[in-house]
């Protein structure tokens, strides 16, 4: 494309239609235009809830886990602070994970609420004052909403004295983690979230992605390098590289850990 311009999917019926020589996607830009694009073959990058993948219904599978977070980059005010290389009991000289103290829960039901679904402070000091935070559920299903780790966080922040005068910028995290696999016989190549590569037991899902990208890509140019080329057969073999038997078996490994944690209480 020339000009530089906002896409999203656009998918009424019809707006994606595959023929022997490629396929022809309908996008529309974010002033509501319509773009009809043609190409080879499509590796559709937009995530778990992809409207563009069929997902393989021939395995039963889990319903997703979730990871929810809150995050927010704060400036705390220093003032009455004696010790100015810790903010609270954090460290300026490390980062945090993992902190799954309760001891900030003063009534019962919200005690027993994050014991069950549990939660975690991420701590992030940047410069001088200035420190991200983060409150996390790991993986729940149903999942913890934005609003409960947000709630959380402060209520956290507040129980160890540490007084936000600046909120700069806030994070919403809502990552689905786990799931069905998709479809290993449609032409439209799923990657990334689309393809459920994100870690079900952590949430992490760059170096999946990065050992995965070579594998795919080089299926890809392999099968469009022949004279009569077979495009759903370029995307099977896209497909087994990305999901090969391995692949596939440590992923069900990983689904084990996501559920063993859901089942875990916050000690």
């Amino acid at each position: 494309m020339s000009e530089a311009t906002s896409i999203n999917l656009y998918s009424p019926s019809g707006s994606l239609v595959h023929d022997k020589d490629g396929s022809t996607i309908t996008l529309q830009t974010s002033d509501k235009k319509e773009i009809s694009v043609k190409s080879k073959l499509i590796v559709d990058c937009t995530g778990h809830e992809t409207k563009l993948v069929l997902k393989d219904s021939r395995v039963k599978s889990i319903p997703p886990g979730f990871q929810i977070a809150y995050g927010a980059l704060v400036t705390v005010d220093e003032t009455d602070v004696v010790d100015k290389t810790q903010i609270g009991p954090y460290d300026k000289e490390a980062m945090t994970l993992f902190d799954y103290r309760t001891d900030h829960f003063k009534d019962e039901s919200s005690l027993q609420k994050a014991e069950n679904a549990p939660t975690f402070m991420y701590a992030m000091p940047l410069k001088d004052n200035k420190i991200f935070f983060e409150e996390t559920s790991l993986v729940a299903r149903p999942g913890v909403s934005v609003q409960e780790c947000k709630d959380r966080c402060f209520t956290r922040l507040e129980h160890l004295g540490i007084k936000v005068v600046d909120i700069e910028e806030e994070e919403f995290c809502y990552i689905p983690m786990g799931g069905p696999l998709p479809a290993k016989d449609q032409r439209v190549i799923a990657f990334g979230g689309s393809s459920a590569m994100v870690h079900p037991s952590t949430g992490y899902n760059l170096c999946r992605n990065m050992m995965g990208a070579g594998a795919v890509a080089n299926a890809i140019v392999e099968g469009l390098k022949n004279e009569n080329v077979n495009l759903d057969v370029v995307a099977g073999k896209a497909y087994g590289a990305m999901w090969s038997p391995s692949n596939i078996r440590q992923r069900n490994f990983a689904v084990f850990g996501g559920e063993f944690l859901m089942k875990q209480k916050v000690d």
